[in-house]
């Protein structure tokens, strides 16, 4: 059995902004929760949210003449519940609905109110002027408020969720960390920061000797790159100094140079991108660098597992990428509708469909997460909350189906297949110790048989390696992009990654909501899995898969189970420093709990996030 040294865990709850909102709306809209109204308009910029830590937070609105003044749950759905509705999840985009035929569809889960023109900036605290003020002045250059200038919408989510996991942190990472040599960012996306496009122009637009902007050319050429917001992560926390001060006075580099001759600063971002599976393999790629030892090679001690995508701007290009066929459209709706009662009629915000006979295709959607990973041993020494234990990782090229070229063949059972088999030969755990699965749920009923069938022959070949016999037990099926997340391409993973570590701290975790009809077709597979619209209910000593498909054949997966005393038993960490840690656990659970909400419904924490956790130069 493995040493606690050798066994990866998560930290905390993963920091997330999508098409429903932040972290707090989605996990309330998932469990249907009357405050949901509440967060949506916290996302919206309409009301401050006072003690939101505390059992009973109050809500004051922050504009127009009734701002300062206290907000009543019955007010705020009175008065913005159907506007703020209408702005989020999966829904008509005006823009494009105005445009007809020339569209290729109207349908879209974007980020969510102004989230995407201000609103994200605003809610991070990562304005010009903010930067400026604060405690990395030094870099306020990176921030211009100009959007040729500023970090692109991309580069923001990256931000917002990257720097909003270290809240899960009790103490500084600087303390946790005295090298940053020992921090790395694992970061995913599927596109580059599209958004930023639309800011770079062509030659001979304007006179290159008038045009100051052009001179900028780090901060203009940094934020067209996919690679700049995970950067920018790793930039406001290492310990930094300004280039011109620096080449002024070069004893402030020397500063920087830590007790075995190795510069003090984070290791290079790791940035993965591949397809919808974007996330789950950089995953898989930091996974190993975490536990494995070769001379001379310094492993990372801690790391940040972070995604982003904002796929549908500028101009919502990349649905034409797409096509009809592949997405929802306007009129696959109204045909649906056409000969059904009033009741069994589809509306927009549940048109994605998956494993539905109305399954006729998927929304493009964006968003960004982030959650800190570790080993059990760092985890347990730091009295850090630990929320799952991550059992087993895998990835694969796909062999069938290349027809399509879209990730919907065959062949994905290896990367599901090396999970278990990790799981099973590292840990101990046998293919039925998993019995949730968060699909990877597109919305196209040839996506929901693949989806199926490539889980249950993994499952099947893994249970025949495990010498077990008989069938096995139904997986629970769940999928984040039905509650209105669409599908945010390589986030994905990490946002399924999210529904399974609720799943495995016993809360309600996310079922198939849009579900009413199991698509016929899916036939016997569909007996190897429990399909239900209802949320359901977590188990602390569970265990959870995610498996994603991506376009172009990438496939990846994750095994994860519940952290509870004995499953840390298992892997011999010191008794003492066991006995220690499962004391103040409540304790430690509960204050993690308080510092995650606090940051996630405060405004401009991002930034003071940012602030608390980077390693100073010379200050």
């Amino acid at each position: 059995m493995l040493t606690a040294d050798k066994v990866l865990v998560t930290i905390g709850t993963p920091c997330s902004m999508s098409a429903v909102g932040g972290t707090e709306s989605y996990l309330a809209r998932v469990g249907g929760k009357p405050e949901f109204i509440a967060y949506a308009a916290f996302d919206a910029g309409l009301i401050d949210i006072e003690n939101p830590a505390s059992a009973s937070p109050t809500f004051r609105w922050n504009q127009g003449e009734d701002a300062g003044q206290p907000a009543t749950l019955q007010q705020i759905e009175q008065l913005c519940g159907e506007r703020l509705r209408a702005n989020l999840g999966i829904r008509y985009i005006e823009e494009l609905t105005a445009l007809g035929s020339a569209a290729v569809t109207d349908i879209a889960a974007s980020l969510p109110h102004d989230i995407g023109s201000g609103g994200l900036r605003r809610q991070a605290g990562l304005g010009y002027r903010e930067v400026r003020d604060s405690a990395l002045k030094d870099m306020y250059g990176l921030f211009d408020d100009d959007p040729r200038l500023g970090p692109s919408l991309q580069s923001q989510l990256f931000l917002y969720a990257g720097l909003g996991a270290l809240a899960a942190l009790p103490a500084p990472l600087a303390e946790l960390l005295p090298d940053p040599y020992d921090f790395r960012i694992a970061a995913a996306t599927a596109f580059q920061g599209l958004d930023s496009l639309a800011q770079l122009r062509a030659a001979r637009v304007l006179d290159v000797q008038t045009d100051k902007l052009r001179d900028k050319f780090a901060a203009r050429l940094a934020n067209s790159l996919s690679s700049h917001g995970p950067a920018l992560i790793a930039t406001m926390l290492a310990p930094s100094y300004p280039l011109s001060k620096s080449l002024k006075n070069p004893a402030l580099l020397d500063s920087l140079r830590g007790p075995e001759g190795f510069t003090r600063v984070p290791q290079t971002p790791l940035n993965a991108v591949g397809a919808c599976a974007s996330s789950s393999i950089a995953l898989a790629d930091i996974a190993p660098q975490l536990l494995l030892d070769y001379p001379g090679f310094h492993r990372p001690r801690l790391a940040l597992w972070t995604a982003a995508d904002a796929a549908t701007r500028p101009d919502w290009q990349i649905l034409d990428a797409f096509g009809s066929g592949a997405l929802m459209t306007h009129g696959k709706l109204d045909a649906l509708n056409q000969t059904r009662a009033a009741a069994e009629r589809r509306g927009v915000a549940d048109c994605l469909a998956p494993f539905d006979v109305d399954a006729n295709g998927t929304v493009v959607g964006e968003g960004g997460s982030g959650v800190l990973i570790t080993t059990l041993d760092f985890a347990l020494r730091n009295f850090l909350d630990i929320t799952s234990i991550i059992v087993g990782w895998g990835q694969s090229g796909e062999a069938g189906g290349k027809a399509h070229f879209a990730g919907v063949g065959f062949g994905g059972e290896n990367a599901i297949l090396h999970a278990f088999e990790i799981a099973w030969r590292a840990h101990g755990y046998g293919v039925a110790d998993f019995q949730y699965l968060v699909a990877h749920a597109t919305g196209t009923r040839t996506n929901s048989k693949t989806d199926l069938t490539t889980a249950a022959n993994a499952r099947l070949t893994a249970a025949a390696r495990q010498g077990i016999q008989g069938a096995l037990p139904p997986m629970k099926v769940g999928t984040p992009k039905a509650v209105g997340d669409g599908h945010t391409m390589g986030e994905t993973g990490l946002k399924s990654a999210a529904q399974a570590i609720q799943y495995l701290l016993g809360e309600q975790a996310v079922g198939v909501p849009t579900l009413r009809h199991l698509d016929p077709d899916l036939s016997d597979v569909a007996q190897s899995f429990t399909l239900q619209a209802a949320p359901l209910a977590g188990d602390r000593d569970g265990g959870a898969l995610c498996a994603t498909q991506g376009f172009g054949g990438y496939n990846g997966a994750i095994a994860l189970r519940g952290a509870n005393a004995d499953a840390f038993r298992r892997y011999s960490p010191d008794r003492n420093v066991l006995a220690a840690y499962l004391e103040r656990w409540p304790e430690l659970r509960a204050e993690r709990v308080l510092r995650e909400r606090a940051a996630r419904l405060q405004r401009g924490s991002a930034l003071e996030l940012a602030a608390r956790h980077r390693w100073k130069g010379m200050e």
